[in-house]
């Protein structure tokens, strides 16, 4: 296996090690509390990276092949040898955990550009929220096992880019259906129903933007879609820099695989919208509707989640919060010697409220 070399972001004052601050939306260094913003690393790092010796005649790169080979030269693709997953790191992280299962894992190579996204979103809340938010999530139920909130536990919390596939284009929807519309009225002891039948027909284009699925299998998908929306506003061009301090999951979801999902959901949102258009009737029946897809566009992406994964007794529990918004969503497990004693407990009181009841009637 070729050897990795790692690329050092220094600061150009003190040439200590950058990281990404989210609050600041920008580059600090800890040690002489410098700030950069990222235009300013970019032009720092292009001028030091990318310096071409005008003597020699080898032709210039396109900034497409500069960005993919970016990607490629500083990005480290991490595989957990307990559960497979694969984790893309920056070049300077020397070691990380699994996301998934905690364990420790290691460095098995580069990233081809086909795995390089197109777009990402930012972190806009820090670790220090997400621990507390997952505080709050837990709070008050007694019936967690006794390790599910220890320090430990939260200090597993993962800054992860979930890999999303987002899709744009425009939609044409072609309703039938035979719609009803009901007139009632009463003369004496008399009620009359007057029904009137018809055929309906809507047609209509819909402009749909930025749809959607989340390229990971290891990821369920309705964790996901819980923690949704993302605001789009705060997107931007992807670069390696975001991934300081971070990790994100390869993509192991294909276009193509993730393709009939956003067709479906498109779909859905589509017939809910032209059967709404016919809501003059009293009821719909029959319904048919069509749907096809033009200037239908791909863009593969990078959405910030805090993900934390606790097992207990074989099964995977997940929390996630959204990473820019802050909407969390996750199941709780429940510790069965704690249910248990609740049994018993509601038991006990039971059987002594019974035997108060028996001595007041029968004492």
């Amino acid at each position: 296996m070729d050897s990795v070399q790692t690329v050092t972001y220094q600061c150009p004052n003190c040439n200590a090690a950058l990281e990404y601050d989210n609050i600041l939306g920008g580059f600090r260094c800890f040690y002489c509390d410098s700030t950069f913003s990222e235009n300013e690393i970019k032009k720092i790092f292009a001028e030091r990276d990318n310096k071409v010796d005008l003597e020699t005649e080898e032709p210039e790169l396109t900034e497409q092949q500069m960005t993919d080979e970016e990607f490629t030269g500083q990005s480290a693709l991490y595989t957990c040898p307990n559960c497979g997953a694969g984790v893309i790191c920056d070049s300077l992280t020397s070691s990380t955990r699994c996301h998934f299962c905690h364990t420790p894992v290691i460095l098995s190579g580069r990233l081809s550009g086909e795995y390089k996204p197109d777009v990402i979103i930012p972190f806009s809340t820090t670790r220090e929220q997400a621990e507390e938010k997952f505080r709050d999530f837990a709070k008050g139920k007694f019936l967690l096992p006794n390790d599910f909130q220890t320090e430990v536990q939260i200090k597993n919390i993962s800054a992860l880019y979930v890999p999303y596939w987002l899709k744009s284009g425009q939609t044409t929807a072609h309703l039938t259906a035979v719609g009803h519309t009901v007139r009632s009225w009463t003369t004496g002891n008399t009620t009359y129903v007057h029904t009137k039948v018809y055929d309906v027909q809507r047609d209509a284009d819909f402009v749909f933007v930025r749809v959607p699925y989340d390229g990971s299998k290891r990821i369920d998908d309705s964790l996901m879609e819980s923690i949704e929306p993302f605001d789009y506003s705060g997107i931007k061009p992807f670069s390696m820099s975001y991934l300081s301090g971070c990790a994100a999951e390869k993509y192991d979801v294909s276009k193509e695989e993730a393709a009939p999902h956003l067709d479906a959901r498109i779909g859905e949102a589509a017939q809910k919208e032209i059967v709404r258009m016919a809501s003059v009737y009293s009821s719909l029946n029959s319904v048919q509707c069509d749907i096809s897809y033009t200037n239908q566009q791909y863009v593969y992406a990078l959405l910030p989640v805090w993900f934390l994964n606790y097992n207990y007794k074989g099964k995977d529990y997940e929390f996630a919060m959204n990473g820019q918004t802050g909407s969390m969503f996750g199941e709780l497990p429940i510790s069965s010697s704690k249910k248990n004693f609740f049994k018993l407990g509601i038991f006990l009181i039971a059987f002594i409220i019974m035997m108060l009841i028996g001595g007041i009637f029968f004492g």
